[in-house]
């Protein structure tokens, strides 16, 4: 239970109708400052019998919600006619005007108590409510109301922007005439903010909040990114001014996000001037080309970068032909059309202007009749010399207003006809003061005008080219503080132009007598809007010819996706955990490390000696973490195995029940017996071979069988048994040969082959049955070769790590472990509460600078809700407390608080995240056994923690100061006896 002070309000009705009649009154309210309801109970009944009341009258008293009112009643004073003006609204708990019913003037020691009700009401009719109330577990105590803060010495009277909700984050933005670093905003200024948001007559600010909430971008940005934008709307419609259309405010701003940081500045202008279709298009070296105003006067050309590449062929023709620039004759376009569209494959010429000159900053500012006098007056064989090249341009356009060039002079001389063959090239006259005079530009002399005492009139080329390449680079929006955002990106000058640094001092000596004519350039060419920046944004710097600025000065590009790597103080949601780990400041977590030995922290945070190994308790805490407070990221984060198909084949039985099945859908073969039968069948069909074997007299009779042919000795004569063989066997050899009936069953297919090959070949045609056994693999291999597409275990589990790929692989213990908390989490009615709220954010990454040290740090809590102007922070906690009797369990988890530095961390948090109070919320982690409990830190536990990560902040300065990161033990000692070892020597020494 917590001892902390507390605003306790009660309400107790007056028992029955009788009662009310008598008495004249519905209720008596009461509030006052106490630790316990019970204590403010007491005191509202001694309220009760002070003011001649008797407790029978009434019901026992309801602790109710306090409401934030004009007309509170004084803090222990009973009040018998606060309930004729409020009633009880549908909740029980809180307080609502009224219909009809008017507030009473305002109390002189009235106490507004922030962040006890989730209602606020002005003077003038019942306001919706702000954010949703809390209940226990804030205090145990409470009967269900709100979360409290202490007395009001305790509780803050400033709070930062960042930390206010996103609406009021916008109002406070608005009201502000500055930046300041974590703007503070006070008890009334925290009104006004309020009666801000919820008055509907307020037109600009209804309409710039609906916007805001319209722009999802908006969302994420810091604190200083959201004030420039506001500050920004603010300068393009002007407070005072009528309020603008809802519309109006949401095109700007969706205009606004979507342009680069480097490019707003110029877009904020173009829309003051009444110009909401500005376009930034880029050079070849990705900066800001320009073309946003009309250049040319009179004749209003808008170029873009194809044109340009026109006017730099026009600017080539002009060399050696004449042409009115302004009114192209047929064969003049088609040539220069010809050279931008086919001759770049081989006019170096061209390329070696079209290269220099597309990269030029604000290039599309620069008139046609700038780009092709600079390209016609140019020294002959000056773009073979990139450097010489480079240092032309830059002297020609430092000469020149790219925003009005030649202006009448050029007007008035399009269409006349040349003079004189020694008028065909454009003279340039330095006629002093920074002006020049172009004069023959189009073969045709400039017409004389009274404006100068009938000189040729004088164009003031003061424009300094450095203006235009500097002007984005010194962009308010790229600095310090401003974190980018994913999708916003800064623009860097191409590494193209490092080549022309080297000429610099060749450049610079070649223009030496134009400097002393330009003296002072204002970076910021419009003056009438500069967002709040450093000291550099308006400084006055000398003008220099155009040189590119040193690539190694300018802002790196970000990718669209990446996040910095240092932050300034603030408040980042949705900033990814490998970027916040190795994002710069010391985390609670480092300090912990820190508190084991400044060796420690030296080898693992400084020079990164000790890896951090990931284990599974820790793999497990962040499985349950992501689970219970981002459950919409678990999904991208964490890949575990499903539960495999009845169709997957997992054991060596699965594969031989296929094999048999196919092996029995196959066609019979012929056993080796079969195929014997066969050719003793056919053996049986044929003559057999006479034996030879006999006497004399069996050889006799054989050979008097024979046929006549084969009877080849005289009949006269004696015949020998050798003869009478030799004719046998020349009869034998004369029959058909019998086949073998031994052998393979290969080998008996070979023998039916040479008599029946169709039988053999047809035998041979069926499928030999597969082999039952083998190995796993073996087996595997037959069941591919029968089934392609059946899916072993191998496989799924192939198929699982591709569809994980890029996630972290978990078990289905852990991922059942996780649900199974959440559950318990979820059925806990204090836990819930906290995780359920519906101002919970999670994960919201805060920085900030410790005051004593200037040591940046970070903080992380695991959540984090806001009800009114109270702040509460929790971190989720999980823990393996299994046999522990009950009565041991606060102990225990006191004692996890302690050895963990649970309590430093809090504290931290507290005072980098501005948090007001600081819950854990413990959970355990045995099987069966999860357990809730949810723990608030005390004001001293909070006190305990602070003052001991602040002592870690100054042992780490010290060691970073000195660069000693001493050991746990510095120095040798001798080790002595405990008491309990004393006394076990003592009763050894007297036994």
């Amino acid at each position: 239970m917590s001892d902390m002070p507390q605003e306790i309000a009660l309400y107790q009705k007056v028992k029955n109708e009788s009662a009310r009649k008598r008495l004249n009154i519905k209720a008596a309210f009461f509030w006052c400052t106490s630790k316990k309801e019970s204590l403010a109970q007491s005191r509202m009944a001694l309220a009760l019998d002070e003011a001649g009341f008797n407790d029978d009258d009434f019901a026992k008293p309801v602790r109710v919600n306090l409401p934030i009112v004009s007309d509170l009643p004084l803090e222990g004073v009973l009040d018998t006619t606060f309930c004729d003006r409020y009633q009880i609204g549908d909740d029980g708990m809180t307080f609502g005007l009224i219909l009809g019913a008017a507030p009473l003037g305002v109390h002189n020691n009235e106490k507004v108590v922030a962040g006890t009700d989730s209602t606020v009401e002005d003077a003038n009719t019942a306001i919706a409510p702000l954010d949703a109330t809390l209940p226990d577990p804030i205090n145990e105590d409470s009967q269900g109301a709100n979360a409290t803060l202490p007395d009001e010495q305790a509780t803050p009277e400033l709070r930062t922007v960042p930390t206010l909700p996103f609406r009021q984050r916008v109002l406070a933005h608005l009201l502000s005439s500055e930046y300041r670093y974590h703007v503070h905003v006070d008890r009334g200024e925290m009104k006004e903010i309020i009666r801000l948001e919820m008055d509907t007559d307020e037109t600009y600010a209804q309409n710039l909040l609906l916007a805001c909430a319209n722009i999802e971008a908006l969302h994420t940005y810091p604190d200083f990114n959201l004030y420039t934008a506001i500050d920004a709307v603010k300068n393009v419609f002007p407070v005072g001014n009528k309020a603008p259309l809802l519309g109006d405010f949401i095109a700007f701003l969706t205009k606004y996000v979507a342009t680069d940081h480097i490019d707003r500045k110029l877009m904020i202008q173009a829309w003051i001037k009444g110009d909401r279709n500005f376009v930034v298009k880029r050079n070849d070296a990705g900066l800001n080309a320009g073309g946003n105003v009309l250049t040319d006067r009179g004749v209003g050309i808008n170029h873009d970068m194809q044109s340009l590449s026109l006017d730099v062929a026009l600017g080539k023709l002009a060399r050696s032909m004449d042409f009115d620039i302004y009114n192209l004759e047929g064969p003049v376009y088609r040539r220069a059309k010809e050279i931008r569209d086919t001759k770049p494959n081989y006019d170096d010429e061209y390329l070696a202007w079209l290269g220099k000159v597309r990269k030029i900053a604000g290039v599309l500012d620069y008139s046609r009749a700038s780009i092709i006098a600079m390209i016609k007056t140019a020294p002959d064989d000056i773009w073979r010399t990139p450097g010489a090249l480079q240092g032309y341009i830059n002297s020609f356009l430092t000469e020149t207003d790219h925003a009005n060039p030649l202006s009448e002079i050029v007007a008035a001389a399009c269409g006349t006809p040349p003079t004189s063959s020694n008028e065909s090239q454009p003279k340039v006259t330095n006629l002093g003061d920074g002006k020049f005079s172009i004069d023959g530009l189009i073969n045709s002399p400039a017409p004389e005008t009274a404006s100068n005492g009938g000189e040729k009139e004088e164009v003031a080329l003061t424009e300094n080219t450095s203006d235009v390449q500097i002007q984005e680079d010194n962009s308010d929006e790229i600095q310090a503080g401003d974190a980018l955002q994913p999708g916003e990106s800064s623009v860097v000058i191409s590494e193209e132009i490092a080549p022309v640094i080297p000429d610099a001092a060749e450049i610079l000596a070649a223009n030496a007598p134009h400097l002393a004519n330009h003296n002072e350039v204002d970076v910021n060419q419009n003056t009438d809007f500069v967002a709040h920046n450093d000291d550099s944004v308006n400084q006055v710097e000398p003008a220099a010819p155009e040189i590119m600025p040193e690539v190694d000065k300018v802002e790196p590009v970000v990718p669209e996706s990446s996040w910095p790597t240092f932050f300034e103080p603030g408040r980042y949601e949705d900033i990814p955990n490998d970027v916040y780990h190795g994002s710069n400041g010391v985390s609670s977590t480092m300090l912990k490390d820190a508190r084991v030995s400044l060796m420690y922290f030296n080898g693992r945070h400084v020079i990164k000696t000790i890896p951090r190994e990931q284990s599974d308790a820790l793999l497990r805490g962040n499985i349950i973490h992501t689970y219970v407070l981002e459950p919409e990221k678990f999904a991208d984060e964490f890949g575990f195995p499903e539960d495999m198909p009845d169709e997957v084949l997992c054991t060596s039985s699965d594969f031989v029940a296929i094999i048999k099945e196919y092996n029995a859908s196959l066609p019979a073969l012929k056993t080796p017996d079969e195929l014997k039968q066969w050719i003793e069948s056919y053996n049986s069909e044929l003559t057999p071979p006479l034996s030879v074997s006999g006497n004399m007299d069996e050889t006799g009779q054989l050979y008097a069988s024979l046929p006549e042919k084969f009877q080849r000795l005289p009949e006269s004569g004696k015949h020998t048994s050798a003869t009478m063989k030799a004719c046998i066997k020349e009869y034998n050899a004369s029959l058909p040969p019998l086949l073998k009936t031994s052998g393979s069953r290969e080998q008996l297919l070979d023998q039916i082959a040479t008599v029946a090959p169709d039988v053999a070949e047809a035998e041979r045609a069926k499928f030999l049955p597969y082999n039952i056994s083998g190995t796993k693999e073996q087996l595997t291999e037959v069941v591919k070769a029968i089934r392609p597409n059946a899916v072993t275990a191998e496989d799924f589990h192939k198929q699982q790590e591709v569809l994980c790929q890029g996630k972290t692989m978990i078990s289905l213990d852990m991922y059942e472990q996780a649900k199974n908390i959440s559950a318990a989490l979820q059925q806990h009615p204090g836990a819930s509460r906290l995780l359920n709220h519906p101002s919970r954010k999670s994960e919201v990454s805060y920085f900030g600078i410790d005051d004593d040290t200037g040591l940046e740090l970070r903080v992380r809590p695991d959540a984090e809700v806001t009800i009114g102007t109270v702040r509460i922070g929790g971190d989720l906690k999980t823990l393996g407390i299994q046999n522990v009797k009950q009565e041991r369990l606060r102990d225990r988890i006191h004692r996890e608080i302690i050895e963990r530095d649970y309590h430093l961390s809090a504290a931290m948090y507290c005072d980098v995240a501005s948090l007001d109070q600081f819950f854990w919320i413990f959970v355990n982690k045995e099987p069966g056994y999860h357990w809730v409990a949810v723990v608030e830190a005390s004001s001293e536990m909070l006190e305990l923690g602070r003052l001991e990560y602040k002592r870690t902040l100054n042992l780490i300065n010290d060691a970073y100061e000195s660069g000693n990161w001493p050991a746990p033990i510095a120095e040798d000692y001798t080790d002595e006896l405990n008491d309990f070892d004393l006394r076990r020597l003592e009763n050894l020494r007297t036994a």
